[in-house]
């Protein structure tokens, strides 16, 4: 089969499309992966068919803007990118990608072109998941910004409040633009876009685990959920030697990372930098922009610009990291403990998640100082409850393969087994 990939947003979001897309294409599926510019050398070093969906220029347009991780104008600031006139283009990239009668497509959340193609072309499609968050449910309601919907809250009054936030506050920024671009495709206006439109009605994928977050009554009617990809070093590599040096040196050392596109993380590293100095512990700082670290980083604390989790985090006494559903897994698997400074999107509910596993703690931004820090990894650290469930968590991940699963899913319910 012919299949036509679209990942939007960041390494957490592209990575896991580059592991389904090696999968698929091991499996013997022609796949094309379409995404940003600035993704180019990881995907083709993948071997996977490339085509690209904006500029590197305009991924770090995005990115240098610090509206991004607030909690609401981060959200707004995708969105309006998203139905801008970049949406007609990646329409027309894919379109012209489509072979009638022998294609499928899987994008990720916010792949918009293509449920429009699904809609026009009558193309198979699967909608990824990567976390919980993005299912406005009812029945157990994510944690959102500014917003609180606990499980006693009765389901009605719940239902209502979604229908109010979707026709005065998420509905107005994508609504009009997206379906101006609908009439001119011959199609019906669209509404409640992220409550009902956003998931495909043939298939829509979580990939997370059951016990991360368990299918709820009132998600898509065709949701199926796998595991977490786990996927994050396409090229199978070893640690660097340098991050194995300082790893042997001495004793498992904490980590930092306030995620993959983060340009304005000084405060971040800065209070980290000092809760490494308070707590006598080393730690590694994870950036691909070092101008966010402190001019000099105290002794025991060493800067890498990516190594991959997967590899890094079995060697590490804690994690402490801005809430990314991929970074969270890691740690989950790892078995370490996790503190968490939420800032946007569906951070804030990861955190939730895991702080309710019993493996870590969260940090509101404004208390995201260098003592608190150092308690919080301390007492996660002294605990043996948290220990306990540390290890149970690492049994979760024993004997699954949820990418293989996942697009073992995919071809049977598209149609192809």
């Amino acid at each position: 089969m012919n299949f036509l990939m679209l990942a939007i947003g960041s390494y957490g979001d592209v990575l896991p499309m580059v592991g389904m897309a090696m999968r698929l294409h091991q499996r013997g599926h022609a796949v094309t992966l379409f995404t940003n510019g600035h993704f180019r050398e990881l995907v083709q070093k993948a071997g996977v068919e490339f085509v690209a969906m904006g500029t590197a220029d305009e991924y770090d347009a995005i990115a240098n803007n610090p509206a991004l991780w607030h909690p609401h104008k981060g959200w707004r600031l995708i969105m309006k990118r998203l139905v801008s006139g970049a949406l007609e283009d990646v329409y027309t990239l894919l379109k012209s990608k489509v072979i009638q009668g022998n294609t499928l497509m899987i994008s990720s959340t916010l792949g918009f072109a293509a449920r429009l193609i699904q809609e026009t072309h009558h193309i198979p499609h699967a909608t990824v998941h990567f976390s919980p968050g993005v299912f406005h449910s009812a029945q157990q309601a994510p944690q959102v910004p500014g917003l609180s919907l606990p499980d006693w809250l009765p389901v009605a009054l719940k239902q209502g409040v979604w229908k109010f936030l979707d026709h005065t506050m998420i509905d107005p920024v994508v609504k009009s633009k997206l379906n101006h671009f609908r009439r001119r495709l011959g199609l019906p206006p669209a509404s409640r876009i992220f409550h009902d439109w956003l998931h495909s009605p043939d298939l829509v994928l979580g990939l997370f685990p059951e016990w991360f977050a368990a299918p709820q009554p009132d998600w898509p009617p065709r949701t199926r959920v796998t595991g977490f990809p786990l996927f994050d070093d396409p090229y199978g590599s070893s640690l660097p030697t340098g991050v194995q040096d300082f790893l042997e040196q001495d004793s498992p050392p904490l980590v930092f990372t306030p995620g993959s596109a983060m340009k304005h993380g000084r405060r971040f590293f800065s209070e980290a930098a000092r809760a490494c100095q308070l707590s006598a512990h080393r730690g590694i700082f994870l950036t691909r922009y070092p101008e966010q670290l402190p001019p000099s980083l105290p002794k025991g604390v060493k800067h890498f610009s990516y190594v991959p989790l997967s590899r890094l985090l079995p060697h590490a006494a804690a994690l402490i990291h801005h809430g990314g559903i991929g970074t969270c897994a890691q740690a989950l698997r790892a078995g370490i403990p996790q503190v968490i400074q939420p800032l946007a999107f569906d951070q804030f509910d990861n955190a939730a998640r895991v702080r309710k596993l019993g493996v870590g703690t969260m940090i509101p931004k404004r208390w995201f100082r260098a003592p608190v820090i150092a308690q919080r990894v301390q007492s996660l650290l002294n605990s043996s409850d948290v220990n306990t469930q540390c290890r149970k968590m690492m049994n979760h991940f024993r004997g699954k393969d949820p990418l293989e699963e996942s697009c073992h899913l995919i071809e049977t319910t598209l149609g192809i087994a």
